[in-house]
Order: C-alpha cells, then structure tokens, then sequence
C-alpha cells in the first residue's frame, strides 16, 4: 500500500513517528509535521569522492527547498539497504538491485531515474594485449579465471548471466577454471594484473577511468557489452512527509533544465556524475530487473537440482512476468472511442 492510499489517522500517525525529532521537522496545517533536515544516502567505495560530487547538488537542493541536507555514503549495499530500514536516510540515490530490495522490503518509493550521459551497460572486459573475445569465453576449455560483480551489481553481476551466459546455456561452475565475485574497482585490478582473463564491469567504472585515470583505462578493452540497461533511481520513504517528497521530487526533476548561465552550471555539476538529468519514474522501473533476477535464480536452482528454489523461482518470475503486461497495458496506446476495425 502507498503512503497517499492510507488512512489519515494512520498517515498522521506514521508522520509523526518519523518526524519525533522535532528538532528536524517543522509544523504545517492538520497537526502534520515536515522535516527540516534529511540525510540522503549514496552508495560509495570513495567517500571523499562521492562528497565532493554531490556536495554541488546538495547545495542547490538546500538553497532552493530549504531543507538542510545531509549525504550519508554507504560503502556496500547491504549498508545502504539498512541505511533506509533504519530511518537513518530519509531519500537516496539507489542502483538497481538495492533499490529493488529496499521497495521489496516495503521501506520506499521511486520518484525519479538518472537519465545518462551515456547508455548504461553491463561490460566484459579483457587485458587490451589480450587476444580474448567474447566466442573464447563460451568455450567451457575451464582455462579462464573470469570476475563477475557483486550478488547485489545489476551491471556486473546479473546481467552478465542473464544476457550473455544464460543465452548460452553455459554452466559457470564447469566452464571455468574460477569464477570469483568483487567490486568493479577489484575486477579491473584483476585483468590489469593478469589474476582474471576477462571480468565484468559497467560503463559508469570505465567512464570514470576514461575521466580520472586514463593511463588505467587503456590497459583494459571492452569485448561483450549488453543491450542498454535501466538507470539508477531517486528513492524517498514512504512514511516521508508530502511536502518533503514535493520539494525533493521539484527539485531533482528541474535540475539541470532552466536556461542560460545557471543552466549550464547545473549541468556541469550533473556531467561530473555522469548525468545529464533526471525523468519522472515509479515502482514500475524495477520490473526488468525483477525478471533479469528471477531468471538468474531459476538457472542456478535448476543447476543445484533444488526443487524448492525452483518452485520459488519460478513463483518470481511469473509475478514478475504478470507485473510487466499489466504496465505494458497501461502504457499501450488506446485506439479512439470511434474506431472501426479495417474491413
């Protein structure tokens, strides 16, 4: 159930639970309160990094709402995730698959979707001396140490499998010589080192190496890339105040789009991120990577033989299938009142 569909006894209730630090809320009309003060979560191996790359946003997001803001960096995605569970984020900049778990555990809402410089993609990558191809990498010869992302890494870790691998119907505990797990900074270190013959990463990795570590960047090459995948996302909680979400809602989807000398500052601060904007979105976006990681997981439990991961796998993925015709419907455009089919 969304926040604007309960019951205003129990949506008075829920605001003033959030809101019991008074010290950070303020007192509107109908004895609802709206904070003053939020901390926005952000996924970050390199604090000092990710600071200084949103503390432009931020300072424009408190000069035009009013709020002051607080960014709380997550250093993996099991800390982000509770970072929302606990209250202790009350908004936030998600990828994927942990914002997928913070809607599934019904901790959130999304508002927007990055739109980027670039299509974001799930890459392979190879040493640039190597003569590696993608072709090489579905030969099972089990002489190839391969790097996939993290469980919880959309880009690197699901969808790799899901539209290279799976396609292919290759088994990866046979095919390779090791198949080993880690961050995308880990996964160049490992082909720039030898210690992986190819792994995956995202276009967001290479595009920072391109901008801040060049000489990196042409040690490694590309050799399979997937079809676009769907951005990262804006999240606020769903027990937020009304006027909170409004203000934040206003302000990320107008960042970057007013004219002139302005305009062109915010959309420099956005092209530091690799951003170009943002574009109103909902739960909705979170269907395709509910089908990518519900395939996942059949596969692997029809590997393992797990008759009950199966049949919960399976359960996933037609849920999920349901959840995309239905918006596939409602975004399906509607034939005039008056049309006549063509004799």
């Amino acid at each position: 159930m969304t926040l604007n569909a309960l019951p205003r006894t129990v949506l008075v209730a829920a605001l003033l639970t959030a809101c019991l630090g008074l010290s950070a809320c303020e007192r509107l009309g109908n004895g609802i309160n709206a904070r003053r003060e939020i901390a926005f979560s952000v996924l970050s191996s390199d604090d000092a990094r990710t600071q200084a790359l949103w503390a432009p946003v931020v300072a424009d997001l408190q000069k035009q709402t009013g709020l002051k803001v607080k960014i709380v960096p997550s250093a993996n995605y099991d800390a982000q995730v509770l970072t929302f569970q606990t209250k202790k984020a009350q908004a936030g900049w998600f990828t994927n698959l942990t914002g997928a778990e913070v809607l599934g555990r019904g901790h959130g809402a999304v508002f927007a979707e990055a739109e980027g410089i670039t299509a974001y993609q799930s890459l392979i990558i190879a040493p640039a001396a190597s003569k590696l191809t993608a072709e090489d990498l579905l030969k099972c010869n089990r002489r190839l140490n391969l790097g996939l992302g993290e469980r919880r890494a959309a880009a690197s870790g699901q969808a790799p499998l899901y539209y290279f691998f799976q396609p292919n119907s290759i088994d990866m505990k046979t095919c390779f010589k090791a198949v080993t797990a880690g961050t995308a900074e880990e996964n160049v270190a490992g082909v720039i080192s030898g210690k992986l013959n190819a792994a995956a990463v995202d276009t967001d990795i290479l595009q920072a190496l391109r901008q801040t570590a060049p000489k990196t960047f042409a040690k490694v090459k590309v050799i399979w890339a997937s079809e676009p995948l769907p951005e990262d996302v804006l999240i606020y909680r769903d027990d937020l105040d009304p006027v909170t979400r409004e203000k934040l809602r206003s302000f990320f989807l107008s960042y970057g789009r007013a004219p002139g000398a302005e305009g062109d500052r915010q959309r420099g601060i956005l092209s530091a991120l690799q951003l170009e904007g943002f574009a109103p979105e909902d739960d909705d976006h979170f269907i395709p990577i509910r089908l990518m990681q519900a395939s996942v997981e059949l596969m692997q439990a029809e590997r393992a033989e797990n008759k009950a991961l199966i049949a919960r796998a399976k359960a996933r993925l037609e849920k999920a299938r349901a959840d995309k015709r239905m918006a596939d419907a409602a975004t399906a455009p509607q034939a005039p009142a008056d049309a006549r089919p063509a004799s």
